[in-house]
């Protein structure tokens, strides 16, 4: 906290900075005289209307007159609160309440997004406008009421230039909490690294770049960087998240090889169940005695097994154009099958071996009739025609 000499030197310091009029005007107008009744009895939400104004001053003001002063923060503010009417009175306790509202904005949760190529070797920073330097992930502060992922999708879309909504897991997220500040950053991967990044915002970003994640440091003695592009950067976001990205990066790939490999055993299942399906479908026909018009011989290679004593051998087989026989036994000479020679048959005089004891039992045939004191003996039937 400044003393009062300090603070006294400091307002004389400010007069002789003073910002025109008609730009205060126009400032108080866009964003305190106009704003919310409730925004201008909050010390807090009044800081944050000056803010804005103070980004609109630096992006506006500043491009289309370049011969207005810049300045700091806290100098705008002064000025800007000084000059308003409204909110004139806040100027007695100006450093208080300014350093009250820099104190709160640290505990506000920042959302963003860690941006990753497809090998998963690259990570996307971007460089802080005010400080050449100062690199890391596209992020943000939370607004009231938002949601995380909206907030993150929201400051990469304008740090960036680049949607992640479609590509962002609710799930897939790195957080650390500092000093009572949250600090989320979803994992988007998958960019090419041709993307085109342009942010949407004036004097916030200076440059994009992709940068080789084994070449940044996991904490600050590590000078790989340094002896890369020979400076030092200013990496004190970054540094925190390393360690968890890359245990993630580990994991993910891990969980991507499994997940391939299972898809390896699927296919050879499928495979299988259709080989066993169609060999199913052939035998089908042969069950019921049909020879299958066309057989389907599987283009898989196969061997033929023989036992130990024809291995100790070394005896060859399954040698292309050589038979079971010749490979299992060599090219000797085999037995000669006997040629099998059908008998002669009399076909004038061919008759069924089981007719040979048949007769004819008249006496069982007649009982089968129907007659008086059977059980079936219909009225109309006449014994006389039997």
């Amino acid at each position: 906290m400044e003393t009062g000499e300090q603070f006294q030197s400091q307002k004389i310091t400010f007069a002789e900075k003073t910002i025109p009029s008609y730009v205060l005007d126009d400032l108080s107008s866009r964003f305190i005289i106009n704003s919310r009744p409730e925004d201008l009895k909050s010390i807090i939400r009044l800081f944050f209307l000056v803010e804005n104004a103070f980004w609109f001053y630096l992006d506006f003001h500043r491009v289309e007159n370049p011969e207005l002063r810049e300045c700091a923060l806290k100098e705008f503010a002064y000025n800007l609160i000084s000059h308003c009417p409204q909110i004139k009175q806040f100027i007695a306790e100006f450093d208080k309440h300014f350093d009250a509202w820099r104190q709160y904005k640290k505990t506000i949760a920042t959302c963003g997004a860690i941006i990753l190529d497809k090998d998963l070797k690259h990570v996307l920073l971007v460089q802080s406008f005010t400080s050449k330097n100062s690199w890391g992930f596209p992020k943000g502060k939370i607004n009231q009421n938002e949601a995380l992922l909206e907030c993150a999708a929201r400051e990469v879309l304008e740090e960036t230039g680049f949607d992640i909504k479609p590509y962002a897991d609710e799930e897939e997220y790195l957080e650390k909490s500092t000093n009572e500040q949250i600090n989320r950053l979803y994992i988007v991967a998958g960019l090419p690294l041709n993307t085109t990044f342009l942010p949407k915002t004036r004097r916030e970003i200076r440059d994009i770049q992709w940068f080789p994640i084994d070449a940044l440091p996991t904490h600050k003695g590590d000078q790989t960087l340094k002896e890369a592009v020979g400076q030092n950067l200013n990496l004190y976001t970054v540094t925190p998240f390393l360690k968890s990205l890359k245990m993630w990066i580990k994991n993910h790939q891990a969980e991507a090889s499994s997940l391939f490999k299972h898809k390896g055993r699927q296919k050879q299942q499928k495979q299988f169940a259709a080989q066993t399906q169609n060999q199913y479908q052939e035998f089908v026909p042969l069950k019921k005695g049909k020879l299958p018009t066309k057989i389907v011989i599987s283009q898989r290679s196969t061997s033929v097994r023989y036992s130990r004593e024809f291995q100790d051998k070394d005896i060859k087989q399954g040698k292309r154009g050589m038979t079971v026989v010749q490979s299992l036994f060599g090219n000797r000479d085999s037995q000669k099958a006997v040629e099998f020679k059908a008998p002669q048959v009399d076909t004038n005089s061919f008759y069924s071996q089981a007719w040979l004891g048949f007769r004819v039992d008249v006496d069982a045939i007649v009982d089968m009739l129907p007659h008086e004191g059977s059980y079936y003996f219909p009225k109309h039937f006449d014994l006389g025609t039997v």
